[in-house]
């Protein structure tokens, strides 16, 4: 493993990784000014192994935290939040059985967010089977005029991906995954302006969104749906205060059919 931690002039924080091997433990906190922790973009050298364990903590400021992965069975922990101006992550994955909780603002329900202003992008790409990828973007700031995007491409089979969104203003959402057995779980809450794009390709897939909208509605919610064999089941909800666009596109090649449930009120 080699790294490399910056000199602390200017209150910035650095550190670059590489690391080749299996059962390797690394946890950083970075509290205060100019964070960053990579990784990407280009052809940086992955994190490669197996059964590691990375937690990751940015608080405060210029927040970035960016990696490659390559392996089976690791465990990835990543939060930035704690009244954050700006945050990104941004991650590829390659294997299988692996663990990644991705938050910025926190809940579910690890709570915190005290009253991050929004600003929260992030990118994660997956390629493998039965991958267990848990994200949340959080903001209470009601001034707050920035929001928060994400966006999930997964390549594989009987992977499990939770994406949820909290509160004020932009919430943009897009998911799109190929292969089989998938479940996806889609949250948008609170203070209007959600739009998600959902794209599976494949079979047997399990889709749950939800965009509450409480008194300001603005919802927008586009599934595109291709099944080669297996059904696929298929739940959403869009609730409140008007403004509600559905858009489903669908493929479904079953004797069986395949389960669609949508719900406005």
């Amino acid at each position: 493993m080699l790294l490399y931690f910056s000199a602390q002039t200017c209150m910035a924080n650095d550190i670059y990784m590489d690391q080749v091997g299996n059962n390797f433990e690394l946890d950083v906190t970075q509290d205060g000014e100019n964070n960053y922790i990579g990784g990407l973009p280009g052809s940086t050298s992955p994190l490669t192994g197996n059964n590691n364990t990375m937690t990751m903590m940015q608080q405060g400021n210029d927040m970035v935290v960016q990696g490659y992965i390559y392996g089976n069975s690791n465990t990835i922990t990543t939060y930035q939040g704690g009244s954050a101006d700006n945050s990104f992550m941004r991650g590829t994955v390659v294997g299988n059985n692996n663990t990644i909780d991705a938050r910025q603002g926190k809940k579910i329900d690890g709570a915190i967010d005290w009253n991050d202003s929004g600003n929260h992008e992030q990118y994660i790409t997956i390629t493998g089977d039965s991958n267990n990828i848990l994200t949340a973007q959080v903001n209470s700031n009601n001034s707050a005029n920035s929001g928060h995007h994400m966006a999930h491409i997964i390549t594989g089979d009987f992977n499990t991906l939770s994406h949820l969104q909290y509160a004020d203003v932009k919430k943009n959402g897009f998911i799109e995954i190929t292969g089989d057995d998938n479940t996806v779980t889609l949250e948008q809450r609170n203070g209007a302006s959600h739009f998600a794009d959902i794209m599976l390709t494949g079979d047997d897939h399990t889709v749950s969104s939800v965009q509450r909208g409480g008194m300001y509605g603005s919802h927008s919610l586009t599934l595109d749906l291709t099944n080669n064999g297996g059904g696929y089941n298929i739940s959403t909800e869009q609730n409140s205060a008007n403004a509600q666009t559905y858009s489903l596109t669908g493929s479904c090649v079953t004797l069986g059919g395949c389960a669609v449930t949508v719900t406005q009120y």
